[in-house]
């Protein structure tokens, strides 16, 4: 199955055009959470919100080269980081979405006022014609 969100699907995220927003924490060393709100279809028994606990890579350094002092430093799954771009580009969609979306509602409104004040321009004139014709 060819996905447009190849790193999602690898997670098992199944509903990508679902998806509205996501939370990333780093709970432990060694452990970080990432976690998927959806919207889902009214009556969907299907979660609002998804967990996928993900590890971390340990990486013994050395700290100081003169006493050969090492430290422990784990770095974020490479599977997370891909995941996380391919989030990103769906979250921004949906907001550049609903960016859109307040433009044109804007825009009728403009245009609404704008209508019925013309509208009602036409109406007094209407009524100026009848005080007119009642003379």
């Amino acid at each position: 199955m060819t996905t447009s969100y190849p790193h999602l699907a690898q997670m098992g995220v199944q509903n990508p055009q679902q998806i509205i927003g996501y939370t990333l924490s780093h709970v432990a060393p060694d452990t970080d959470i990432l976690k998927i709100k959806y919207q889902r279809p009214k009556g969907s028994f299907l979660p609002v919100t998804r967990s996928y606990q993900m590890g971390r890579s340990a990486h013994t350094r050395i700290v100081d080269s003169g006493t050969n002092k090492t430290e422990e430093i784990y770095e974020i799954s490479p599977l997370l980081t891909k995941a996380v771009v391919e989030l990103d580009s769906i979250v921004d969609a949906h907001s550049s979405q609903s960016e859109v979306k307040q433009k044109l509602l804007a825009e009728i409104n403009r245009v609404q006022v704008e209508f019925n004040a013309e509208l009602n321009a036409l109406k007094q004139l209407v009524q100026q014609l009848d005080s007119i014709s009642n003379q």
